[in-house]
């Protein structure tokens, strides 16, 4: 357990490699739905496929931007 917990932690932004996995998961699993929706019913889902991929696509936003000010911020402080 120790070493499994040791070979985590030295992976380099695995919060954000796992976080970019479960949005891509998710965003895929959406869209097949909403191709379910269409197939069975014909009525058109894109409101509703709009909405799920807006909100992942903003976490992903949001990780991208607290990736790049931290770089930043380190770069900064390094030149203190």
């Amino acid at each position: 357990m120790k070493k499994l917990l040791n070979t985590l932690q030295s992976i380099n932004h695995l919060f954000a490699k796992l976080m970019v996995l479960w949005c891509m998961v998710c965003g895929t699993a959406a869209s097949a739905y909403a191709l379910r929706i269409l197939s069975r019913t014909g009525h058109d889902p894109s409101k509703l496929l709009e909405v799920i991929l807006a909100f992942f696509g903003g976490e992903l936003l949001i990780l991208c931007a607290k990736t790049i000010l931290d770089k930043k911020k380190r770069k900064d402080d390094s030149n203190d």
